[in-house]
């Protein structure tokens, strides 16, 4: 008779296989593969030219730098609060059944290991590329990717269980890859040593029984996930699927629908204190001038969109989209032109780009609102919408300082805003 763990390995080589043949059918016939050659031969031909052009001779490969840097990494997710493994429905339904929950909880691993896997794959294929003389590095580069989440895994289940051997078990071997300062060729050992272990630490704290605690937290976790990939608003919530505390509650200043609205979208700005606290740091980049490397930037701190205003409250269309970003526009200005204005202190910018910095969230949020949101599982995610807003004020100001009006950036930035803000924009 087979054991339980086979059964559910059957049944996800079975889901795998269905969905690769779906998955096969659907890019076959959508001409993808016919895109992704003809996009991955000009990506390979940039990449031989970089090659042949910018090699340069590098010195040995300095073991104990390598071998701390790659502990601090794995060390570094001990700090995370948030669990890295989500759980679907599928899972829910198998841990319910006589199987060992390693067996079950392999498959969400696996999805959680493979992209910094593969990320590190790349990045080792370009340190052999260049740098051949670097092989331990290159080798050590998936080990250390896949390495971290687990870490991250293991440190936040056996801190809510209280199961020391196991934290103690992977808390040494996060600092296995330090046997790398010995000698370069024992980084890699060391890291596949360390990954090994933490994989049979992780086997041996799921053997026996279920955690209520950690599942609950995997599940809620799960649902964000899956939220992000079908491009849905990610639910604002700790791992517990409780609302995060607020440290601060603003007051509500006036009296009417308008001051009620922007008293609430307040609200919404005090759940992403991070952010405006990293705002002054990234308000140095307007001074780059570079309208890609804005556009990435404001990025995450476009989330500070307030929600849509209810229908029946009695705004006009002009109304409801400016009480939707003045909340998050005029704080995220401040902030940004305080790291300009610092900048310009030094002497690393000009007015003009505080000037930009103060007047660009704003008319990026406004560019959010009118670009709407992203369908469920459609081409277009949330992320590339706010790439997208952020990008249409940068590049206004970046025309205006290419052709010589670099006065007229701050107008421009003003001017895009604006027509987003129109209601038959």
């Amino acid at each position: 008779m087979r054991s339980g763990a086979e059964v559910v390995w059957k049944l996800r080589r079975l889901t795998l296989e269905r969905a690769a043949r779906r998955t096969w059918q659907t890019w076959r016939h959508s001409g993808l593969f016919w895109m992704a050659g003809y996009l991955g031969g000009v990506a390979l031909l940039v990449l031989v030219g970089l090659w042949q052009t910018y090699r340069f001779p590098v010195p040995p490969l300095a073991p104990g730098p390598v071998a701390g840097l790659s502990a601090v990494w794995w060390l570094s997710a001990w700090l995370v609060r948030r669990p890295t493994l989500g759980v679907d429905s599928t899972d829910e339904w198998l841990l319910r059944a006589p199987v060992p929950p390693w067996a079950v909880l392999a498959w969400p691993l696996l999805h959680t290991l493979a992209l910094p896997l593969a990320v590190g794959i790349g990045l080792g294929l370009l340190v052999l590329a260049w740098f051949p003389a670097w092989w331990p590095l290159a080798l050590a580069l998936p080990l250390l990717g896949a390495g971290r989440p687990l870490v991250q895994t293991l440190g936040h289940d056996t801190r809510l269980t209280g199961q020391e051997t196991a934290r103690n078990g992977a808390l040494a071997l996060s600092v296995l890859p330090l046997l790398g300062g010995l000698h370069p060729v024992a980084l890699p050992v060391a890291c596949a040593l360390g990954l090994g272990g933490l994989l049979l630490v992780w086997r041996r704290f799921w053997e026996g029984e279920v955690h209520a605690v950690p599942l609950l937290h995997a599940q809620v976790e799960g649902v964000r996930q899956g939220a992000r990939r079908l491009g849905l608003p990610v639910p604002e919530v700790g791992p517990d699927g409780l609302p995060f505390p607020r440290r601060w509650r603003p007051r509500l200043r006036g009296s009417g629908p308008f001051a009620a609205c922007v008293w609430r979208g307040l609200l919404h700005v005090s759940r992403h204190p991070w952010r405006l606290l990293a705002a002054p740091l990234l308000g140095l980049s307007v001074t780059v001038g570079s309208p890609l490397l804005l556009a990435l930037v404001l990025e995450p701190l476009l989330v500070l969109l307030a929600p849509p205003v209810p229908a029946a409250l009695p705004l006009t269309g002009l109304a409801r989209r400016a009480v939707r970003t003045l909340p998050g526009g005029v704080p995220l200005g401040l902030l940004l032109g305080l790291g300009s204005g610092v900048a310009a202190a030094f002497g690393l910018a000009s007015p003009v780009a505080v000037l930009v910095a103060l007047f660009l969230p704003w008319a990026a949020l406004c560019c959010l609102g009118w670009l709407g949101t992203a369908a469920p599982g459609g081409q277009v995610t949330q992320g590339q919408l706010r790439f997208a807003a952020g990008l249409a004020p940068a590049m206004g100001a970046f025309l205006c300082t290419s052709f010589g009006l670099a006065w007229c950036a701050p107008l421009a930035v003003l001017l895009v805003g604006t027509l987003a803000l129109m209601p038959n924009a």
